[in-house]
């Protein structure tokens, strides 16, 4: 059984539409009756290179204290995000739960156009949203690396990312010097999802607990507007249900994101439409369980 749940996040980015987005999807649709975290307000350090660091965190730290206790009642968190910044939370819940609770580590599965693996020392935007995996490893700053539990959340050698295609080049260079897994769209036409698939699910076989993450801005914004970061090309809809059938029947994954979604920049509710679709999808699908 699924726990919907989620935070109109949006000072990861910045981006104002994210603030009714949520709300829009659980007034539209039945089957989003979610459970909304809000935002947690905080005084801001003039100083800090990261725009709105000290309300991220705080928003995040409330993220991962909730989603810890949906583990603990025996369901399945779905999140719906809000900006990508969010992850940190969701992801830190489902690295502290399974450690506490099994000893064993989680991988993390990121469909994506950006990588989000800089830090307070490369960013050129400060936005929060493009640093989260570096958190999630332990990276940059302190304040947002230590949800839950400190130190870092997930190894390198524990992540595949699909879908890239707008790295910045210190993020290519972290991720290189850490030897991530790492799939571009452009290679996954080249190579064929299917052969990718494979080859993510295999290198990935020998961890038992997995958290996915998936910005809706790894689509191509032709087919789903209603983003904050539009990135020509990407994925289509039958893409990505393939990628999740075949990972989650394929993988035991124990925590799902959906982020990204802004109402601002949707047209004819085809962003939104396929928000509910997508977690219909994912909520009535075979599942590979773990737990």
């Amino acid at each position: 059984m699924f726990s919907i749940f989620g935070c109109p996040m949006h000072f990861g980015v910045g981006a104002p539409g994210l603030k009714y987005s949520l709300d829009y999807l659980r007034n539209r649709y039945e089957n989003l009756r979610i459970v909304k975290l809000p935002e947690i307000i905080m005084e801001e350090d003039p100083d800090c290179v990261l725009k709105n660091r000290n309300t991220v965190a705080a928003t995040c730290q409330s993220i991962a204290q909730y989603m810890y206790s949906v583990f603990e009642t025996g369901k399945t968190p779905l999140f719906l995000g809000g900006d990508h910044s969010v992850v940190m939370g969701s992801a830190s819940a489902a690295s502290v739960y399974v450690k506490d609770h099994f000893q064993e580590e989680i991988g993390l599965i990121y469909i994506d156009a950006h990588a989000d693996i800089n830090t307070d020392a490369t960013t050129v935007t400060g936005n929060i949203h493009g640093v989260p995996v570096a958190s999630l490893l332990g990276l940059g700053d302190p304040k947002l690396t230590g949800f839950l539990h400190p130190g870092a959340k997930v190894r390198p050698e524990n992540i595949v990312y699909l879908g890239l295609r707008d790295i910045d080049p210190p993020e290519l260079t972290i991720m290189k010097d850490l030897g991530i897994r790492f799939y571009t769209y452009p290679e996954i036409c080249k190579k064929g999802l299917a052969s990718c698939l494979s080859e993510a699910v295999q290198y990935l076989s020998r961890l038992n607990y997995f958290h996915l993450s998936f910005d809706i801005d790894s689509m191509d914004p032709a087919l789903m507007p209603g983003v904050s970061v539009p990135v020509k090309s990407g994925f289509t809809e039958e893409e990505v249900y393939e990628m999740m059938g075949t990972l989650m029947k394929e993988l035991p994954i124990v925590s799902y994101d959906i982020v990204e979604f802004n109402q601002e920049f949707d047209r004819d509710n085809r962003t939104a439409d396929f928000v509910s679709e997508l977690v219909d999808f994912i909520t009535n699908a075979e599942r590979k369980e773990a737990f």
